[in-house]
């Protein structure tokens, strides 16, 4: 029997509609994943979970995961519903291939920043804020993860401050306003501080992360700009400290840059 078969009152079937989305939520958060680690995430019991994966792959909302088939992704379709704008979606869409290659290049973790006034509809991003819109994973058993919708703080994380860095710094300031959020003692919170660390991104090419946002994380980020020049987002490389030093950043923001420049011209 299929999740929606069990609908047999407006009542049961409401809850088999939310029981669905729930369990799509935890295939995007945790994507690729098995049915244990749904039921965990969830609490929905395991048949429960299993029913509802059948009913949303024969929707064409998930798919095995290629390589192992016991575990579920989100499918295109899926992950167009949750993209606002085509804008956001040419950005994806031109940066995956990239990002998968830049993975498996550096086996860390890539996260597609997203930036415009179209994040501004998140319920976590404030106007202004970037979002993380997709993500490919390091095959390391040790790795990092931030969740597809996160609001990434301007200031505090390389890709913001790459995306800062390629707009002029009267606009950059009124993006971030005067008050910059503490995160960690590597937070650069003083406004002036952050104009000197942008121009020396911008003529770097990438920022540096270390721990500046999410404890225990050495991050490189630069900005993906479209063909006037502009930010539309940014790619970041993100891995564990015990992975990242001085060199390894270096090793990690030449390929960045690279990388955003060929997603720049795909878009």
């Amino acid at each position: 029997m299929s999740c929606a078969e069990a609908a047999a009152t407006p009542a049961s079937g409401m809850r088999v509609v939310r029981t669905a989305l729930r369990v799509l939520e935890a295939v995007s958060e945790l994507q690729p994943v098995g049915v244990s680690a749904i039921a965990r995430s969830t609490g929905i019991p395991k048949s429960s979970v299993q029913r509802c994966l059948v009913s949303l792959r024969e929707a064409g909302w998930i798919t095995p995961s290629p390589g192992d088939a016991q575990r579920w992704a989100l499918t295109g379709r899926a992950l167009s519903v949750g993209l606002r704008g085509s804008a956001e979606r040419g950005l994806r869409e031109a940066a995956r291939a990239v990002m998968q290659e830049l993975r498996d290049a550096t086996r860390e973790t890539i996260h597609l920043i997203g930036f415009g006034p179209e994040h501004a509809s998140s319920a976590e991003a404030a106007p202004g804020a970037l979002v993380v819109i997709d993500r490919v994973d390091s095959p390391e058993p040790v790795r990092t993860w931030v969740r597809l919708g996160t609001a990434v703080p301007l200031h505090a994380s390389c890709s913001g401050r790459a995306v800062l860095s390629r707009l002029p710094e009267a606009e950059a300031l009124e993006l971030v306003g005067r008050e910059l959020e503490r995160f960690s003692v590597e937070t650069i919170t003083d406004p002036d501080e952050l104009l000197a660390e942008l121009r020396a991104v911008r003529e770097r090419g990438y920022a540096v992360a270390r721990g500046s946002w999410r404890a225990g994380v050495g991050a490189v980020g630069a900005a993906v700009l479209d063909a006037a020049g502009r930010p539309v987002g940014a790619l970041a490389v993100s891995a564990p400290q015990q992975r990242f030093d001085a060199g390894r950043a270096e090793e990690l923001g030449d390929l960045a840059i690279s990388a955003v420049a060929r997603v720049g011209a795909a878009l």
